[in-house]
């Protein structure tokens, strides 16, 4: 998926992208389910040695400290997400 630079819109993305849709498609709001602020907070942190794991409807995501996203346990590839209209 293309890294934004905003952790919880790449966590939105990578979710639309195991899902087949685009991100505005999806039946939920990712702040329903995890707080996004706290996401953010741990992105920004110097140590990059967390992981956070929460559920959203059926799907189960992990992120961690490298930027890795995993939905239902497989890892989302950044290049999963791209859409042709976005510059890479």
């Amino acid at each position: 998926m293309t890294d934004t630079g905003d952790p919880a819109l790449n966590i939105v993305r990578a979710v639309a992208a195991v899902e087949g849709v685009e991100p505005h498609e999806l039946d939920f709001s990712l702040h329903e389910h995890v707080s996004t602020d706290a996401v953010r907070s741990l992105a920004a942190m110097d140590r990059g040695e967390w992981e956070l794991a929460f559920e959203v409807p059926d799907h189960s995501v992990t992120v961690d400290g490298t930027g890795a996203i995993r939905v239902d346990g497989e890892l989302v590839h950044r290049s999963e997400g791209i859409r042709s209209d976005e510059p890479r």
